[in-house]
């Protein structure tokens, strides 16, 4: 079958048809927009769900921009579908007698223990294309109706004993259908629940629970106590049997499943509520490790290596032709679960990690927001330069140096370790110019001597006669040179003194420091020292003393010298002359 490419988030499914029922004569078709105010009579423009289900009619369309909504109730037959970024913060109630439509909709309540979706209406609802999510109570609450259907959704609670789909009946209430094709149940005690509820006192006066009948197709029911829990017990008679419940499974994943009977044991001969659960073609017990990309997170697609359900399921007549993210399964064979393997291309991420990119220096790029929702891991990436060079490396990360300031970009393609390739994806920029001042260093010459001291010798008279003096003072030590700017002019000069051959570590050296003298250092983090600039110097001297305060001890020493221009570039374009070695004697 053919495989096509996926989205990237299993829960933000694809709407794959025009979901607006037939309507009614009179029915109206209105838009939702946060700010229009009041809806109704020739008033098609509603401010909001509460005005919606306020001026809500039976058959009529609702049209909901993105936005965030408050809970509302509607008491009629309605279709309602949402642009993506459709949200309702709170309980969403469909009470009406007729079949509704809900479709492409973010519903999440954070109201205690508040189902986000309730489903309370004769006839029952229709949900497509959907995230349901509540944070304590039940994900989706059905009571009434035998026309509900949930295709193409994700349902979670994160309530610890609820379930993400709770069908429920009670005394008095009519049969209850659910139908759920292609969708994804997860968290708290069931991913799908249904119960009967009746006893002794309502049968004697005539009440009964009725029945739930449940057609499960391609779901997952996964990271719940029990996928699927069906209970008739606590609908148990001694004049007769109400509230069976039946669940039929089909090309589904559904783990730990559950289902408890009332036994006759009191009066044989009545027999007992019956909680039936028929499954095909399913997976009811292994661990979701081997099953799914990354549980934990609730991520449910297929491991590319789940076997146990890849091209295990087949296709039932009236189900949905594709998966919960849209995809193809209209032929046999087909996956188990909401999800339809397919080995999707990575996604490549690049971003510019350097501030400010110039010509001649180092530019890094980021690759590390890269992934494969398939779980795989990234293996290559290709990264590709607009100066015509490219590059292949194994970690996220990559440096380029471009000779030329201008337009810039480069390029990216990552590769899974199943050798799929990703679309490239690009990043543009404008490189600066780069190349740093030139800086020579005309004072000491390379390889001079210095002792620490000099001794000068003075005749001078005493009592008449002639004698020689010796003075010792310590040697005055200066730098000088000159330098050029690559771009803008020369704004500082940056020297550095490294005491050599005095670690034997591969990782510290020795620099001067002008303050405190000298250093055991990273030698990635040399100390540098400030040089002064001559002013209105034409071939930009420089110049620095050695403070006596703080001599240079005996020894062998490097010094080196770098330019700061007005653009911010740095370094030393001088093809000689910005390094030399001399040598501290005493």
């Amino acid at each position: 079958m053919s495989r096509l490419s996926r989205r990237s988030s299993i829960l933000v499914a694809t709407a794959v048809a025009v979901l607006a029922a037939p309507a009614a004569a009179h029915a109206a078709t209105y838009t939702v927009k946060a700010g229009d105010g009041p809806c109704g009579g020739g008033d098609l423009a509603c401010g909001g769900l509460v005005e919606a289900a306020t001026a809500a009619g039976a058959g009529d369309v609702f049209n909901v921009a993105a936005g965030t909504y408050a809970s509302a109730k509607f008491t009629t037959d309605v279709t309602v579908q949402g642009d993506l970024g459709f949200v309702v913060d709170g309980t969403l109630e469909f009470a009406g007698g007729g079949v509704s439509k809900l479709a492409k909709v973010a519903l999440a309540t954070g109201a205690g223990n508040a189902p986000a979706l309730y489903v309370s209406g004769g006839g029952g609802l229709e949900l497509s294309d959907s995230v349901v999510v509540s944070r304590d109570g039940f994900g989706v609450f059905i009571t009434a109706g035998q026309g509900n259907k949930i295709v193409r959704s994700a349902v979670v609670t994160g309530g610890q004993a609820t379930g993400a789909i709770q069908v429920q009946t009670g005394p008095d209430d009519a049969d209850v259908d659910v139908t759920v094709d292609s969708s994804i149940m997860s968290g708290g005690g069931a991913g799908i629940r249904a119960l009967t509820r009746n006893n002794e006192a309502e049968a004697l006066a005539g009440r009964s629970a009725g029945d739930i009948r449940l057609t499960l197709r391609h779901i997952t029911a996964a990271g719940s106590t029990n996928g699927i829990d069906i209970d008739s017990n606590n609908s148990r008679t001694l004049l007769g049997n109400t509230g069976n419940v039946s669940a039929t499974v089909t090309d589904s994943i559904a783990l730990n499943n559950r289902a408890v009977n009332f036994p006759g044991t009191l009066i044989p001969l009545l027999g007992a509520n019956s909680a039936t659960l028929t499954a095909t073609r399913t997976l009811e017990t292994a661990d979701p490790a081997t099953l799914f990309v990354n549980p934990a997170a609730g991520n449910y697609r297929l491991r590319p290596d789940a076997t146990q359900a890849i091209n295990q399921g087949s296709v039932t007549a009236g189900e949905s032709a594709t998966d919960i993210d849209g995809e193809d399964r209209s032929t046999a064979p087909t996956d188990l679960g909401a999800d339809e393997y397919n080995n999707a291309a990575p996604t490549a991420v690049i971003k510019l990690a350097t501030a400010n990119p110039r010509s001649s220096q180092a530019v890094t790029f980021d690759g590390r927001g890269s992934s494969d929702r398939d779980g795989s891991a990234i293996a290559q990436y290709r990264w590709r330069f607009s100066d015509g060079t490219s590059e292949n490396t194994t970690q996220p990360f990559v440096q380029h140096t471009f000779a030329k300031e201008g337009d810039a970009a480069a390029g990216l393609v990552v590769v899974d370790s199943t050798g799929v390739v990703s679309p490239e994806v690009a990043v543009t920029f404008k490189l600066a110019n780069g190349t740093p001042p030139g800086v020579a260093i005309v004072k000491p010459k390379s390889k001079q001597t210095f002792r620490t001291y000099t001794t000068t010798t003075k005749t001078v008279t005493k009592n008449g006669k002639k004698v020689k003096t010796k003075t010792r003072k310590r040697t005055k030590i200066q730098f000088a040179g000159l330098s050029k700017a690559g771009s803008g002019s020369v704004q500082r000069i940056l020297l550095t003194l490294q005491k050599t051959k005095s670690t034997s570590s591969k990782t510290k050296c020795r620099y001067y420091d002008a303050k405190k003298g000298l250093l055991l250092v990273s030698c990635a983090k040399p100390r540098l020292i400030t040089a002064r600039l001559v002013k209105n110097s034409a071939s930009g001297q420089w110049t620095y003393n050695v403070p006596t305060t703080r001599p240079l001890s005996p020894g062998s020493w490097k010094l080196s010298a770098y330019g700061v221009d007005t653009t911010g570039a740095f370094g030393n374009s001088a093809t000689k002359g910005g390094t030399l070695s001399f040598t501290v004697k005493k």
